[in-house]
């Protein structure tokens, strides 16, 4: 992979775990180059990935700014919902099993929940 975007790619990771949070100024170019061991013109293609995603704004003479959180990564996404689906077949399993023993799924058992005496 090109340097210029695993510089992105670590730049991004930083943006996300919340070092550099929205609104904050990216370090300047010099101490990205001497952190990354780059030429100017790597740093800038880094950057540059980045503004066409929406997360830096980059003004001459000011810096580069955080404006937005980027997307997460898929990897992400589909660990996500891979926690979501197994949630949901628990639950599904969890009222299939309460239909199959003659409650009706999801009605509170006595003694738990609201009382009924408005008192």
């Amino acid at each position: 992979m090109a340097k210029y975007r695993d510089i992105a790619d670590d730049l991004r990771r930083r943006i996300a775990a919340g070092e550099y949070p929205v609104g904050s100024r990216l370090p300047g170019v010099v101490a990205l180059q001497q952190r990354y061991d780059a030429a100017l013109g790597t740093v800038r293609a880094a950057q540059d990935i980045l503004r066409d995603e929406g997360v830096l704004r980059t003004a001459q003479g000011e810096g580069s700014f955080v404006v937005a959180l980027p997307e997460p990564e898929p990897a992400d996404v589909l660990g996500r919902l891979r926690v979501a689906q197994s949630a949901i077949s628990a639950a599904i399993d969890a009222l299939e099993s309460e239909a199959a023993s003659g409650r009706r799924p999801g009605a509170q058992r006595a003694g738990h929940g609201q009382s009924s005496d408005p008192g």
